[in-house]
């Protein structure tokens, strides 16, 4: 069995070089075993990277008073869309400032005491509510509305609550469109892939489909859950993943979709491929849409 070159201490988290020199040399610490994560903060080579390792390398660098927030917060609270390349978040009150850097953003911003927790792990991180509220306000809807219905299906917190608080920021950056970005938000959505093919239909006009709609027979026995539905006009859209490539799901889903049709539904399925090219799939949708309205 060979025997890491990383001395034991320095392995599972990231450390700050101060605290590798006492350990290892300069010299080793720029070789192969180990990864330069932040500006003096590395991590044995061998361990996993993703986003929640890079938050532990900015409290590393920060310190514990910075607040984790926006989409790293989101990621602490169960949003794990956020990748290991995306740039950490923190937020710092005034009049302290620090330098944003490459892998790291640094907001000033004060926040009251119940939008702070402290989540075992990570240290202070800005409240579901309030991450919330961060993301509508901050970010661009394509990437703030699939953070948000994960956020809400993980909290479970309506809604309501949320745009509660955002009567309590009038005034701040942004704090005009939440209402807006809120809206189009859906706890049902079981995959940010499934909300991007959601928001590409509502965005281009179409009707608001009911996610995670249950389907029965007319003996009222469960026949499926499916995606995106529009019940009265009988049409359901469905997010083909990666997941659904295996030969036995294959089977099961030809068999769940011919249940359907004998159901009297249509149903149209969208991949990633097909997620390339919204034009045709909003196209496609419109269509049915409005052949079924027509039967």
């Amino acid at each position: 069995m060979r025997t890491s070159p990383v001395p034991r201490p320095l392995r599972g988290e990231p450390f700050r070089r101060r605290t590798a020199l006492s350990l290892t040399t300069a010299s080793r610490l720029r070789g192969p075993a180990y990864r330069a994560l932040l500006r003096g903060v590395h991590l044995d080579a061998a361990e996993p990277l993703d986003h929640g390792t890079m938050i532990l390398a900015a409290r590393a660098a920060l310190g514990a008073d910075p607040v984790v927030c926006g989409r790293s917060a989101a990621w602490c609270w169960g949003a794990r869309q956020v990748g290991a390349n995306d740039p950490v978040e923190m937020a710092v009150p005034p009049p302290r400032r620090v330098r944003s850097r490459a892998r790291l953003t640094v907001r000033s911003a004060t926040l009251d005491p119940e939008d702070v927790c402290r989540r075992s792990g990570f240290g202070l991180i800005t409240s579901p509510v309030r991450t919330m509220l961060d993301l509508a306000r901050l970010e661009p809807v394509p990437v703030a509305v699939p953070l948000i219905d994960a956020l809400l299906a993980c909290s479970r917190i309506p809604v309501d609550e949320v745009l509660a608080a955002a009567a309590e920021l009038r005034g701040e950056r942004g704090v005009r469109r939440v209402p807006g970005v809120l809206a189009l938000c859906d706890p049902g959505a079981e995959s940010p892939r499934e909300t991007a093919l959601r928001l590409l239909l509502v965005l281009a006009g179409l009707p608001r489909p009911v996610t995670q709609h249950v389907v029965r027979d007319a003996s009222g026995r469960f026949v499926a859950r499916v995606d995106l539905a529009w019940p009265v006009l009988k049409v359901a859209v469905e997010y083909d993943g990666a997941h659904h490539d295996s030969p036995d799901r294959i089977r099961r889903d030809r068999a769940r979709l011919n249940a359907l049709r004998r159901c009297g539904w249509t149903v149209l399925v969208v991949d990633r491929a097909q997620l390339l090219r919204p034009a045709d799939v909003v196209a496609l949708v419109r269509d049915v849409l409005e052949g079924a309205g027509r039967a």
